[in-house]
C-alpha cells in the first residue's frame, strides 16, 4: 500500500483498501498535485506485525494489526525532484494500526490506518 501510495499507484490502490480508503489517498494524492509535490516511498521493510483485535460484522471479517516498518518517505517537488521534506538516505521506523477487512474467501483490504505515537 505504501509503495503504491508513492507511485501513484491508483489501480493497485483500488486492488489493496476499501473503497473509502481509496476516496482518502486518492485526495490526499490530489492535494499533493495541486501543491506540485509527490511523496515518495520506497524500501518499505515490515520489522513487527501484530494482531491487536479481530472481530466479525455481519458477512465481513475485521482485524486490526499493529505494524512496525522502517521506509525511506520524502516529498519530492514535481517539477525537479527536490526534497522538500524527509531524508532520502534515512530509513524512517513508523508504528501504526491498520485495520483490514474481507468477505468470507476474498482477499483482505485495507479499511484504516491510523498512526501511534511510538
Amino acid at each position: 500500500v505504501q509503495e503504491a501510495f508513492g507511485r501513484e499507484d491508483h489501480a493497485a490502490l483500488r486492488r489493496l483498501v476499501t473503497p473509502e480508503m481509496v476516496s482518502y489517498l486518492s485526495e490526499e494524492l490530489a492535494d499533493n498535485a495541486k501543491n506540485g509535490v509527490r511523496n515518495d516511498v520506497s524500501d518499505v521493510a515490515l520489522l513487527q506485525a501484530d494482531i491487536a483485535e479481530a472481530w466479525r460484522e455481519g458477512d465481513r471479517d475485521y482485524a486490526t494489526a499493529a505494524l512496525r516498518y522502517e521506509s525511506v518517505d520524502v516529498t519530492r517537488e514535481r517539477e525537479t525532484g527536490a526534497i522538500v521534506a524527509g531524508d532520502a538516505d534515512r530509513l524512517m521506523e513508523t508504528v501504526e494500526l491498520w485495520t483490514f477487512t474481507r468477505r468470507p474467501g476474498t482477499e483482505w483490504q485495507v479499511s484504516a490506518i491510523q498512526g501511534v505515537d511510538a
